[in-house]
């Protein structure tokens, strides 16, 4: 009896799995209940970093662009892929405020450009607007991330790199006015105090590898290698400016060891492809496929970098090491 039991459980599993794929999919009807359950449910302080952007989802989580095209216009993504472009679209996650509203993260992919937006529904899951938190692969930046807090306040972040080649950060907090269905920017910190030196945003990660390490010719022109997920990767930032500051180039990503000495950067649907080089105190880049996107025109992603040495002992802990014991009297 449990056996007959145990296969008409699964059998009924395997047809809600089905007819959930085919609605999501496109190829049922889902009403505005059945869209919703597609995004899981989120805790707050609930934040999407741009290291979260950078990895592709699974693509059996994608929802067809014409299901979501009912419930959420395509003119909140056309203003940034393009009126022509249907992007890949993945459910985040979702969260509810209490008698008010619900908000929906989702993430929008085509080519080497990623976004997250978040979309709010009202109290009768009608669609109110709908903003986005961080793009990718639209400007340069070193970092950024997109926040949803307890308070339902969204908190858009980033740091980037000016005209100039310094680094500025800029932060907005938005709120939505259910009066005007739209979100309403209540602070913002601009582009105007200029962080002094280059943020390298792996700078405190682990660094056991063979290779890793900071590789400098100065405080301007850099590459840092990181601890990847396992042996054969490397997280790396590079930073340069050439041409005193008229040309400069920054990019962030894993290289992955294709010989002991050789890590090559690429990632699908990315055009851009580095080359890493490792000798005994020194690591040479090459850009091999072009990386246009990040950084100017008229310089490219190349050249050798010394390795920069591992800070000492201080040396009054050496000197307390070598001290001698006191006597007793």
């Amino acid at each position: 009896m449990k056996k007959y039991l145990f296969v008409f459980c699964a059998a009924i599993l395997t047809i809600a799995c089905k007819d959930a794929v085919e609605q999501a999919e496109g190829e049922k009807p889902v009403d505005i209940e059945g869209f919703m359950d597609f995004f899981p449910e989120v805790s707050l302080p609930f934040r999407i970093a741009d290291s979260t952007l950078k990895k592709k989802p699974r693509d059996s989580s994608a929802i067809a662009y014409d299901v979501v095209a009912r419930f959420i216009p395509d003119s909140v993504w056309s203003k940034d892929f393009g009126k022509d472009v249907k992007p890949s679209l993945y459910p985040m996650g979702k969260a509810m405020e209490k008698g008010r509203e619900t908000y929906l993260f989702i993430q929008a992919r085509h080519g080497t450009k990623q976004a997250a937006y978040l979309a709010c529904f009202g109290k009768k899951n009608e669609y109110l607007s709908a903003m986005p938190v961080i793009k990718m692969g639209f400007d340069q930046f070193s970092s950024a991330y997109g926040l949803l807090d307890r308070r339902f306040q969204i908190t858009t972040y980033r740091q980037r790199r000016l005209k100039d080649g310094e680094i500025a950060f800029k932060r907005n907090v938005y709120i939505f006015n259910s009066a005007a269905n739209e979100f309403l920017l209540i602070l913002t910190e601009p582009n105007k105090e200029i962080i002094e030196n280059i943020i390298n945003p792996i700078d405190t990660l682990a660094r056991k590898s063979k290779y890793a390490g900071d590789y400098s010719i100065n405080k301007k022109n850099f590459i840092s290698f990181r601890d990847g997920r396992n042996p054969s990767e490397l997280l790396f930032f590079v930073h340069f400016e050439k041409n005193n500051g008229e040309c400069v180039g920054e990019l962030k990503g894993t290289a992955r060891f294709v010989s002991p000495k050789e890590a090559v950067y690429k990632e699908n649907g990315n055009p851009c492809a580095l080359q890493f080089t490792f000798g005994a105190s020194s690591v040479s880049m090459k850009e091999t496929e072009g990386c246009g996107s990040y950084r100017d025109i008229k310089c490219f992603f190349e050249g050798t970098y010394p390795k920069k040495k591992e800070a000492k002992a201080a040396a009054g802990k050496k000197k307390e090491t070598n001290a001698k014991p006191a006597t007793k009297k």
